[in-house]
């Protein structure tokens, strides 16, 4: 995700620095970051508006590059679903931003306000959630996370940038799990398991009706 997510920054315009963990074994330290990023250049639908976008993202690795983050106005997570390795990351990434950058989140349901725990005061402050859906490039939704910590000055220019410069449909969502797409996906998904097997429904038959037809890929 976090490759679609700079695919998508750069097809704005963005110089982007894609960063991801240095493998145990073997000598090549860019060897997960690589990967990533030739799968984006790859993917169908395309992410990137052209091939020459490439260019605007700099790959490494949270070993030897992240550095880099001295020089970023924006900070984006987008690693494992997962709470320590995501606070773990926060703190390294909080000695080496500057003092104004802007750091977030692209975590699908984790509580923002549990991932920043620990963090001073200037860190949360411009701490928050941006959750991106995928394929970025071409689902709209953005849903903004603040916590109770969040800047409200910080909140509405992450809004402003998402729509004017990134092309996304901001909504603010309350730091609650699953925030509120994957909240109601995750409602309608079982309900909708729950009412196939109560009815008698086979598989087929409900692909045929909750799919396409109804507007779900």
């Amino acid at each position: 995700m976090g490759a679609a997510i700079a695919a998508h920054c750069a097809n704005a315009g963005l110089q982007v620095d894609l960063l991801d963990i240095a493998p145990q074994d073997g000598d090549d330290k860019n060897a997960v970051v690589g990967g990533g990023y030739d799968r984006m250049v790859k993917a169908r639908p395309p992410a990137l508006m052209a091939k020459s976008v490439a260019k605007r993202i700099r790959t490494g690795n949270f070993d030897d590059d992240l550095g880099r983050v001295a020089e970023a106005d924006w900070v984006l997570e987008a690693i494992l679903e997962k709470l320590e390795p995501k606070r773990d990351l926060a703190e390294r990434v909080e000695a080496l931003a500057k003092d104004d950058a802007v750091i977030s989140s692209n975590t699908s349901g984790i509580p923002l306000h549990q991932i920043s725990e620990g963090r001073s005061e200037s860190f949360k402050r411009r701490f928050l959630g941006t959750h991106f859906f995928n394929p970025p490039r071409y689902l709209k939704l953005l849903e903004i996370i603040p916590t109770e910590d969040t800047d409200e000055e910080i909140v509405e220019a992450v809004r402003n940038f998402g729509e004017r410069v990134l092309g996304k449909g901001g909504v603010i969502a309350k730091d609650t799990p699953n925030f509120i797409g994957n909240r109601l996906g995750s409602f309608a998904g079982m309900q909708a398991v729950t009412y196939a097997f109560e009815n008698g429904y086979s598989i087929e038959e409900v692909d045929a009706i909750t799919g396409p037809l109804i507007g779900h890929p």
